[in-house]
C-alpha cells in the first residue's frame, strides 16, 4: 500500500460521513413498498459512480473478481424493511453500532484473512470503541415516530382527505406492531454484521498482493465492488420478480431518487476505501460507522420529524455526545504522541 496520509483520510472520512448519513433521504418520501426495487435503481446509480471514478482514476488492465462484495447488496435489500418497522435514525444508528463492532474487530485481529492492524494506543482504542457503543445504548432508547410517504401512483384514491390538517392527523394516527418493530431489530443486527464485513474481500486481496510484491489501493477494486453490487442486485430482483409471478412492487416515482441515493451511497463508499487506506479500517470503521448515523438522526429530526418530545432529543444529544468522544479518542490511537 502507498504511503498513508492522514489528513487526506479524514477528509474522505467527513465525505464519506455526510453522503452516507444523507443517501436514504431522497427516497424516504416515497412508498418503496418492499425495497427490493430501490435496491436495484440504487446500485445502477453505485455503479454510474464506479464508472466515473474508474473513467478519473482506476485500472483499467484488471477487474478483481474477489472484491466483488455481497454483503452490501443484502443489506440493502433489507434497509427498507428497517425503516418502516424503526425509522431511518434509529435503524442507522443501531446498525452502525453493530458494524462498528464487526469491522473494528476484523480489522484488528485480523479475522477472515485480514491484515492485522494495532494502533499506537491500544488501550486508548479499545476504550474508544467502547464508548461508541455507549452512545449506541442511547440511540436505542429513542421512540421511533412513522412518518407518512407519498403513495405509489396506482394507491392514490381520490376519496382521500386533501387538506393539509388532516395529512397530519393521519401521520399520528400510523402505528408500527411490535412484531414489524422485532423483524427490523433483528434485519438490523444483521445488517450490521455485513456492513461490517463489507471491506473484508478487499483487505484480504491486498494483504494477499502485498505478499507477492504488488502494491495496490484500496480504490483500486472500488470498480469490481460495484459491478459486484449491480451483478447481485440483478439477481436478487430476478429472483423477487420470479416470486411475485412477473409482478414486482415497482413505484416509477421512486426511480430517479433511488439513482440519486445510489450515486451518493457510490460516493460515500469511494470515500470510504480511501479514508480506510490512509487511516486503516481500525480507524476509518468506527468512524464511518457511527458519524453517519448522526447525520441521519439530524435528518430525521428537522426534515421527516421521526424523532420528537423532549426525552428523545436529550438521549438523541446525550448518544451523540458520547459518540463522538468515543470517535475522538479511537482517532488519537491512530496518532504516535511519543
Amino acid at each position: 500500500m502507498a504511503e498513508q496520509n492522514n489528513t487526506l483520510g479524514l477528509i474522505a472520512a467527513f465525505l464519506a460521513t455526510v453522503l452516507y448519513g444523507s443517501c436514504y433521504v431522497p427516497v424516504r418520501w416515497f412508498e418503496a413498498g418492499d425495497g427490493l426495487y430501490f435496491q436495484w435503481m440504487m446500485c445502477v446509480g453505485q455503479l454510474i459512480s464506479g464508472v466515473f471514478v474508474l473513467a478519473f482514476a482506476g485500472d483499467y488492465k484488471e477487474i478483481h473478481n474477489g472484491s466483488c462484495d455481497h454483503h452490501l447488496l443484502t443489506g440493502n435489500a433489507l434497509t427498507i424493511t428497517i425503516m418502516d418497522g424503526i425509522g431511518m435514525a434509529v435503524g442507522s444508528l443501531l446498525w452502525n453500532t453493530v458494524t462498528c463492532i464487526v469491522g473494528w474487530a476484523v480489522s484488528r485481529f485480523g479475522l477472515f484473512g485480514s491484515l492485522k492492524k494495532v494502533p499506537y494506543d491500544n488501550v486508548m482504542n479499545i476504550i474508544g470503541v467502547v464508548v461508541v457503543c455507549v452512545g449506541g445504548c442511547f440511540f436505542a432508547t429513542l421512540k421511533h415516530h412513522p412518518m407518512k410517504v407519498r403513495p405509489a401512483p396506482w394507491q392514490i384514491k381520490p376519496t382521500l382527505p386533501r387538506s393539509h390538517s388532516e395529512g397530519v392527523k393521519k401521520v399520528e394516527e400510523l402505528k408500527v406492531s411490535n412484531t414489524t418493530r422485532l423483524i427490523a431489530i433483528l434485519c438490523t443486527v444483521f445488517v450490521g454484521f455485513l456492513y461490517g464485513n463489507m471491506l473484508t474481500p478487499v483487505s484480504y486481496l491486498i494483504t494477499k498482493n502485498g505478499s507477492e510484491g504488488n502494491q495496490m489501493h484500496y480504490t483500486t477494486y472500488f470498480f469490481s465492488f460495484c459491478i459486484g453490487a449491480i451483478l447481485t442486485s440483478t439477481i436478487i430482483f430476478m429472483i423477487y420478480s420470479a416470486y411475485r409471478r412477473n409482478r414486482p412492487f415497482i413505484n416509477p416515482e421512486l426511480t430517479l431518487p433511488s439513482l440519486i441515493s445510489g450515486l451518493m451511497y457510490g460516493a460515500a463508499t469511494c470515500c470510504f476505501f480511501m479514508a480506510s487506506e490512509h487511516l486503516d479500517p481500525i480507524v476509518a470503521y468506527p468512524i464511518l460507522a457511527k458519524a453517519p448515523g448522526i447525520v441521519c438522526a439530524i435528518w430525521a429530526i428537522l426534515l421527516f420529524k421521526e424523532i420528537k418530545g423532549r426525552w428523545d432529543v436529550l438521549h438523541l444529544i446525550a448518544g451523540i455526545c458520547v459518540t463522538v468522544v468515543g470517535i475522538t479518542l479511537i482517532t488519537i490511537s491512530k496518532v504516535k504522541l511519543y
